[in-house]
């Protein structure tokens, strides 16, 4: 227990006790030590008395000594400490003397509780500090007129001259009153002044410490979501795979099984009608392997290395390549293609009002063709035969109703116990993405009924591909959407229409440009503290300068400016004054970018400063403004900057000293001095020079410590992390550093996803695509029957049937482990913790669980 309890003291001190704690207290003591060496009854103007005791220098030194407690804890406990100075002050008015010198800690107390304390406790200090300097001033007018009071008036005049008292120790208030007065006014303003810019000041300070803390946390916040991020990011690319995995390759497979079935009765008669049916089986195995392929970026996009069969059928990159991106457009040749899978099906399709998909954009475009490809498939494989379908496309002002329905078995579907599957799960999603709704479920009397909003694109261009993601099987979600960060999802929308020429580069730029635009409100708007709500007047106008940077030090170098404006007024003439401002213009000006552009400003202004000291014949004001912009290059710049600032700073300092050495010991400019530099080295010149060289290295010398000296300072600032712009630069390459690492955790979960699989899924497929090459060649030969060719389509749909059951085991282990709200269900894994091969033997048996569809569960 008793090393538990250590323990404990040792934390809690360990808290207490911090590097801004020992800096206070080192300030502390020395600004008091300092002070105390000034501490006398003779230095204080008759002041050593107090209210009502005179007071002795032991007890001036006390006094001065006892402040320095409050002080070392004003920023560590402001309120505390703030209580304790006032609290000794009125025991000092009262009991001790009127003044010591350490009462000028009272405005560092004001300044640290109203910066560092809690706001509503600010203006209650403020108030104190007013009447403590009414306090004061009463106190030290009474002691400078008549001394203490518990003195005799004759022991006060003998002590002091005090000047409302006569010889005979009474008071004379008619003599003394108008320099009573002067005195409490002069006294009044000497103590208001000053409390008035400290409370400015303070108040200045607060809104930047406000802003610069929020930003911290929000730093500290990205930083500590970095591994969530990246688990949340594979989490959904799981959910992209299965999704596109679900739309893409299981569609195809279900078209395949379909068409066998067809072939097995109508093609077993018909030779030229088999041999069709069997190549487009073929075909679609194909293409349900490339598109596997490509879904998992295995082979990165279409390429005709992926299989044999791709080289061999000239019709299939085509038919691909409009299944990887659909728009509006293909709808009609996949309602085609649902009429010729099924001749029992009767599919009728009604457009009503004014078709607009350009308006909807082209991820929308995908989630439409998604939809009623997903509805098809589930018509033909659960409505049963002779089944009478209707698409019915609605047109409204605000984007597209879509119906879905059909005739066929509905709700009955399920009672042949079949396993349920996830299309319905990515179809509310790319809804979702979209900001559209959608239903599912059976229909009462019989059938079922899907419906779907899509609204238009939030503008009248098409939305930015990031969104498309969601509505088709494109690349990785990751890739496009990092680019926005945290900003809203309707902001900086790029066009996806495409154009030609001259006439798209100029409609990109012009996006350019309206997105930059937007960004920056949205930074800005977003870049506030939520104490900004309570600012005062003067916290506005600091945080109106922060975020105004660029003015601010543009009105900076114009105050500069007027301050060295050279008239000709002064004694010489308007073209040397002209001269002269021309180049203190060109001193400054460029220190206007200091902060925006830090590297660029501070090479130029060295190039303009040395140039200056080596060709013009007068001080310029390069030196004295130069400790701006190595301070400025050094916080606001990158770190490398210093590989070549700290050179410049050598270089610079030493062409001062040799013009500072020129001008005041040798009487030339640097023009003659380099002219003279023969006889300076010869023998005429050998006296001075030696002289001019201890001048030159202290010169030196000085310069070159003031410069790292205020190097110094500008990394201690940087590593502070209190400046706002370095905190912003900070917060850009978290952002840039987590949109990588979620980049790479898509695509290490990717790959992973397609190590384990891609074999699995590819044997099954190539046995699809096997099974049709053999009927292939048994159609060619001559001694086939009507019962081999039915067996051989037998065997397609039951390879098919196979493949889509592999299909769906992996559906299930992806979404189980994914990302989607829809399939929280209890008992669910929620992070991809056991190798897939485990995962997929664990789920030989078929999916456990109950349904994840939406009314009824009827999805494939």
């Amino acid at each position: 227990m008793g090393v538990i309890a250590f323990r404990n003291v040792a934390n809690t001190v360990r808290r207490f006790i911090d590097r801004r704690l020992i800096s206070d207290v080192i300030l502390a003591l020395a600004l008091t030590a300092l002070l105390s060496l000034t501490t006398s009854s003779n230095d204080l103007w008759g002041l050593q008395d107090g209210l009502l005791f005179p007071t002795s220098d032991r007890a001036l030194t006390a006094w001065t000594w006892i402040y320095a407690l409050p002080l070392a804890f004003r920023r560590k406990a402001p309120h505390a400490s703030a209580v304790l100075f006032v609290t000794l002050c009125i025991i000092q008015l009262v009991f001790g003397p009127a003044l010591v010198v350490t009462d000028c800690f009272a405005l560092m107390q004001l300044y640290a509780v109203i910066a560092y304390g809690r706001r509503e406790t600010a203006r209650p200090f403020i108030i104190i500090a007013v009447g403590m300097a009414f306090l004061t001033t009463g106190v030290n007018t009474e002691v400078i007129a008549f001394g203490p009071l518990t003195m005799t008036g004759t022991e006060r005049y003998q002590t002091a001259p005090y000047e409302c008292l006569t010889p005979a120790g009474t008071m004379d208030l008619g003599s003394c009153d108008p320099a009573l007065r002067t005195n409490a006014a002069i006294m009044l303003g000497m103590i208001l002044i000053p409390v008035i810019a400290v409370i400015i000041m303070a108040y200045w300070q607060r809104a930047r410490l406000a802003t610069a803390r929020w930003m911290q946390e929000r730093n500290a916040a990205l930083e500590a979501r970095r591994e969530e991020e990246s688990h949340i990011a594979a989490l959904a690319e799981r959910a992209r795979i299965a999704r596109d995995m679900h739309d893409v390759v299981a569609h195809t497979l279900s078209i395949i099984i379909v068409q066998a079935d067809g072939g097995r009765f109508a093609g077993a008669n018909d030779r030229e009608l088999a041999k069709s049916t069997m190549t487009t089986i073929r075909d679609e195995s194909a293409k349900a392997l490339a598109d596997m392929q490509r879904l998992l970026g295995i082979f990165g996009g279409h390429h005709d290395d992926g299989t044999d069969a791709m080289k061999e059928s000239p019709t299939h990159h085509d038919e691909s390549e409009d299944d990887d991106h659909p728009s509006y457009a293909n709808i009609d040749g996949l309602v085609a293609q649902a009429r010729n899978a099924d001749s029992d099906l009767r599919l009728e399709r009604k457009v009503l009002g004014n078709p607009l998909p350009d308006k909807l954009g082209a991820p929308a475009q995908i989630v439409v063709y998604r939809i009623m490809q997903e509805s098809l498939t589930n018509i033909r494989k659960y409505a049963g035969s002779d089944v009478h379908a209707d698409i019915e496309e609605q047109w409204d002002e605000d984007g597209l109703r879509l119906r879905i329905l059909d005739d066929g078995r509905g709700a009955a579907s399920m009672a042949d116990g079949h396993t349920q599957g996830y299309g319905l799960i990515g179809m509310r999603e790319r809804l979702t993405s979209l900001g559209g709704s959608g239903t599912a479920g059976p229909r009462i009397g019989g059938g079922f009924e899907v419906t779907a909003f899509i609204p238009y694109a939030s503008s009248p261009d098409m939305r930015d591909p990031v969104d498309s993601t969601a509505g088709g099987c494109g690349e990785s979600p990751l890739t496009a959407s990092v680019a926005n960060g945290e900003r809203s999802g309707t902001a900086g929308r790029i066009s996806t229409r495409v154009a030609s020429g001259f006439k798209q580069a100029v409609i990109d730029h012009i996006h350019t440009m309206v997105n930059t635009i937007r960004n920056d409100r949205e930074d800005r708007h977003a870049g506030k503290a939520p104490e900004t709500d309570d600012f005062n007047i003067i916290e506005k106008v600091s945080e109106w300068t922060e975020r105004h940077y660029l003015l601010m030090d543009l009105l900076v170098a114009v105050a500069l400016f007027m301050m060295y404006y050279v008239s000709a007024a002064n004694g010489m003439t308007s073209g040397y004054a002209a001269v002269r401002n021309l180049s203190n213009m060109l001193t400054l000006l460029p220190l206007v970018w200091r902060r925006r552009f830090p590297q660029a400003s501070a090479a130029v202004f060295a190039a303009v400063t040395i140039l200056e000291l080596l060709a013009l014949p007068w001080n310029t004001l390069a030196p004295l403004v130069s400790v701006y912009s190595v301070y400025s290059v050094t916080l606001y710049g990158p770190r490398t900057a210093k590989r070549w600032v700290i050179p410049t700073i050598a270089l610079g300092s030493l062409t001062f000293a040799v013009n500072f050495t020129a001008q005041n010991y040798l009487g030339m400019s640097m023009t003659t001095l380099i002219g003279s530099i023969p006889a300076i080295m010869g023998d005429t010149g050998t006296t001075k020079s030696i002289g001019a060289l201890p001048v030159l290295l202290t010169c030196t010398f000085a310069a070159c410590i003031t410069l790292f000296g205020v190097m110094a300072a500008g990394m201690w600032s940087r590593a502070r992390g209190a400046n706002m712009l370095v905190l912003q630069a900070r917060e850009e390459a978290l952002r840039d550093e987590e949109a990588k690492q979620r980049i790479l955790a898509a695509n290490m979960e990717r790959d992973r996803i397609g190590a384990n699989i891609r074999a699995d899924v590819s044997d099954t497929l190539l046995g699809v695509m096997g099974k049709a090459d053999a009927g292939l060649r048994l159609l060619d030969s001559n001694d086939t029957d009507t019962q081999m060719i039915s067996d051989a389509f037998a065997g397609i749909a039951k390879e098919g049937r196979a493949a889509l059951k592999r299909m769906r085991q992996l559906l299930g282990v992806l979404r189980e482990t994914g990302f989607s709200d829809d399939a929280q269900r209890e008992g669910m894994r929620l992070a991809p913790a056991s190798p897939l091969d485990e995962q997929l033997q664990w789920k030989a048996g078929g999916p456990t669980g109950g349904a994840v569809s939406d009314d009824t569960g009827r999805s494939q």
